[in-house]
């Protein structure tokens, strides 16, 4: 007996022995089913309990399991299932998250054209996009300060997202996250940053057993991305640049950093506490993705998004307008029509370009003259089915006065002949002559919007058409509102202070000037008072004159059969002057202003004719006789003190400022032109 307890007492140590080595294996590779443990996995830093000690046996110590336990450690059937099925979920709120962020970017929800792809990729050359964009087109922050919370909010999401993914769902089911960044959000160098981002934060050799400290690793290649994607638009946070204006500009991202910290601390923070069981994440995700979709349509809007679309694309200072005025796009287009039309083999074009080469160009010329006219055209009519399409679906915005302004603006733009006449081809565009289809448009502003400066184009656009119509009765009627309009809001006319959330006026970023309008306005209402109800001719020769339009090649002739068709009327003066203002060479419109001068009398465009012979004689006359430019100078000096009351004597006054300093002495006239 005492021979059998010596064996078997000495075989304990090697039962020991084989029993941590298969403990040791089964750490390092069998499935957590096999711990025993009741969710089937063993929680990270939980100590194992030894087997009890036996006879005289030493007690061993209790071992520290060192798995790292994430949602794919428990290998139980419906933990599996229920870890594709989250993870599934969390994928498409995610892509759908993507999609709207493109949405807010574009006012598109899809796009996958290669473009759409290559330009956001490249970081060359001026149109290089930066984050400065993503905050400031098409709604911009400054403008509507809290969609900066909402882009926050967003690219919180966007990046907090993948980087606990790739910790709790290990690395390779954080990439189809980072995929949808480029293919939905169109963002490719923040999905590429993400991937270094969850390849930090989830990599084995370098991942912490504080989870939220390996979150915050993978942070800093997204701070980085974003201190570099900001460096890119410097000009945006210039020294020009108030406080309020740069807080505005930077404030969404801190925000942004702060708030995915924030976010990846609360998924983490749930894991730990279901002990990482699966759909930890789904919850928060489902959060953040609804908070700024709320914020966005309850504090932002549809129409906010649509119309800051419309007005980049088609408002008066757009890329559209400004390209179509480009002497450098329109060469490039002309260059393009010429190589269009050499390649299509077309015996007319052919013919064209061989006359063109004999010498005769008319023809050619006439060609692409149709060309860019039906290409302005086409986009004119582009701009007014947005406008409509606007009005139709959101008619009660605030953003209906801006709509109906771009809309009407976009109906009186005009291509000016004569830039096309001669010499080489270029765009020129004018918006004075009112269309006759802008009618309705500028009445729907006058109506609807009695508050808004816009009104003031309304009241002048709206007295052209009644004058044009023989209603200078109306006309006249509409002028003085107008007036009265730009008298009360003189004091408004410089922008507020406001606070850092306060919403500006719907008008400020057409950045309107009305004082031109006011002007117009001022001119054609001393026109009407002086010539309407002739005796001889009634209102016909108002009518008949605005229906000129100033920008035809023959005007000056127009006028002139005008003058002779209307011997005797109250408004024979204004065409003669008008007529001399409208001839082709400086010269010819001195002499011809001048005989009207000479001849003096009693109507009311003496004061005009003699303005505009001194502006000839200062700027073009004068150049070269600095006699001539003292004449002129002079002639300024008689209109301001003659014609004082009316609009040509302040404006005498007015470029006198600009020609001379401001006497010393408190003198009038003191100072040496």
């Amino acid at each position: 007996m005492p021979g059998a307890y010596d064996s078997a007492m000495s075989e304990i140590p090697a039962q020991r022995r084989i029993a941590a080595e298969s403990a040791g294996a089964g750490r390092a590779g069998e499935p957590a089913g096999a711990t025993g443990h009741e969710d089937g996995a063993v929680p990270h830093g939980r100590a194992e309990a030894a087997p009890p000690p036996t006879g005289d046996a030493q007690p061993v110590a209790p071992r520290i399991a060192s798995r790292y336990v994430d949602v794919w450690t428990r290998t139980e059937p419906r933990y599996r299932r229920r870890a594709v099925l989250m993870l599934a979920a969390n994928t498409l709120l995610y892509c759908g998250l993507c999609v709207f962020t493109h949405w807010l970017h574009v006012g598109r929800l899809f796009d996958f054209s290669l473009r759409s792809y290559a330009e956001p990729a490249r970081f060359w050359g001026e149109q290089t996009r930066t984050l400065h964009d993503f905050i400031l087109f098409p709604i911009s922050v400054e403008q509507t300060p809290i969609h900066g919370v909402v882009l926050a909010l967003l690219l919180a999401s966007m990046v907090a997202v993948p980087i606990v993914t790739s910790i709790l769902y290990r690395i390779p089911c954080a990439l189809p996250l980072a995929a949808a960044v480029a293919v939905f959000a169109h963002m490719p160098w923040m999905a590429a940053t993400l991937v270094l981002s969850c390849t930090l934060a989830g990599w084995r050799p370098i991942r912490m057993n504080f989870r939220f400290g390996s979150a915050l690793l993978g942070m800093l290649p997204v701070i980085l991305y974003i201190y570099l994607a900001l460096r890119g638009g410097p000009e945006m946070v210039g020294a020009s640049a108030s406080p309020v204006q740069k807080t505005l500009l930077l404030a969404p991202w801190y925000l942004a950093i702060l708030s995915a910290c924030v976010m990846m601390g609360v998924i983490l923070l749930i894991a730990h506490m279901v002990r990482y069981r699966p759909g930890a994440i789904t919850p928060v995700v489902t959060v953040m993705f609804a908070t700024p979709v709320v914020l966005f349509h309850g504090y932002v809007g549809t129409d906010e998004l649509s119309y800051r679309v419309l007005e980049a694309e088609c408002g008066p200072r757009s890329r559209r307008v400004a390209a179509l005025q480009d002497p450098a796009a329109v060469q490039e287009r002309i260059i393009g029509l010429l190589q269009e039309w050499s390649a299509s083999g077309r015996q007319s074009v052919r013919e064209d370009l061989l006359a063109t080469l004999a010498g005769d160009s008319d023809r050619l010329r006439e060609r692409v003259r149709s060309r860019l006219l039906l290409e302005f055209l086409v986009s004119q009519r582009e701009t007014d089915d947005l406008c409509r399409d606007f009005l139709a679906r959101h008619p009660r915005s605030r953003y209906v006065t801006n709509v109906l302004y771009i809309q009407g603006y976009s109906l009186d733009t005009r291509m000016d002949a004569r830039a096309l006449a001669g010499g080489p081809p270029r765009v020129e565009l004018y918006a004075e002559f009112p269309h006759a289809q802008s009618r309705p448009v500028w009445l729907a502003l006058w109506n609807q919007s009695p508050d808004s400066p816009l009104r003031i184009v309304a009241g002048v656009r709206l007295a052209v058409h009644d004058l044009r119509a023989g209603e200078a009765g109306s006309a006249q009627e509409r002028l003085e509102r107008v007036l009265e309009i730009g008298a009360g809001g003189a004091a408004a006319s410089q922008p507020a202070a406001r606070g850092l959330l306060a919403t500006p006026p719907a008008e400020e970023s057409l950045e309107f000037e009305a004082r031109p309008f006011l002007s117009e306005a001022e001119q054609l209402l001393a026109l009407v008072r002086a010539n309407r109800d002739c005796p001889a001719y009634g209102n016909a020769p108002l009518a008949e004159l605005f229906a000129l339009d100033p920008h035809r090649p023959r005007y000056s002739a127009a006028l002139e059969r005008l003058a002779l068709r209307r011997p005797g009327a109250l408004l024979h003066d204004n065409l003669r002057v008008a007529w001399a203002a409208s001839l082709p060479s400086s010269a010819e419109r001195a002499a011809a202003l001048r005989a009207i001068c000479d001849e003096g009398g009693a109507g009311d465009a003496l004061a005009e004719a003699h303005y505009r012979l001194a502006e000839i004689e200062i700027q073009h006359l004068g150049v070269r006789d600095e006699a001539l430019r003292t004449a002129g100078i002079e002639r300024l000096r008689r209109v301001a003190a003659d014609y004082d009351p009316t609009w040509w004597g302040r404006a005498a006054r007015e470029r006198l400022a600009l020609l001379k300093p401001a006497p010393s002495n408190g003198v009038e006239g003191s100072s040496t032109p």
